[in-house]
């Protein structure tokens, strides 16, 4: 048999570590609270905006990704814009015409984030530059 007593123990006071635990518990709740109830305050014209960007969001389609030179985008709902995101949210690439062909081929190799506008919605996806 193992004695437990002797591994609690190199923990220190227990009386301590059940209040610090108590605390981040607390904390924890206190956070899931405050974000649930941020995420609740939508306004019901803005839930129509969410639902026509999730729909955006399924039909709208971007290859290769990873991507080494050429990106091509289709959607079925009309192409106005796309803009390619750095990671730090510059601006690295903003096109407004031939979406089945974009150059991306002086772009470093990492994470970008596109940004596809369809009228007054608009899809944020993840690329990955080779």
């Amino acid at each position: 048999m193992y004695n437990y007593s002797n591994f609690m123990s190199g923990f220190g006071n227990e009386e301590y570590m059940m209040k610090k635990y108590a605390l981040l518990f607390s904390f924890f709740i206190l956070a899931g609270t405050f974000s649930l109830s941020a995420q609740t305050d939508i306004d019901p014209q803005d839930q129509e905006v969410i639902k026509d960007n999730f729909a955006l969001n399924q039909v709208v389609n971007m290859y290769p990704n990873p991507v080494e030179n050429y990106l091509t985008v289709r959607s079925k709902s009309p192409i106005t814009r796309v803009q390619v995101y750095s990671l730090l949210g510059d601006l690295v690439i903003d096109v407004k015409t031939n979406f089945l062909r974009i150059d991306l081929d002086n772009l470093n190799s990492g994470i970008y984030m596109i940004k596809i506008h369809s009228n007054q919605f608009f899809v944020t996806k993840k690329l990955i530059k080779k």
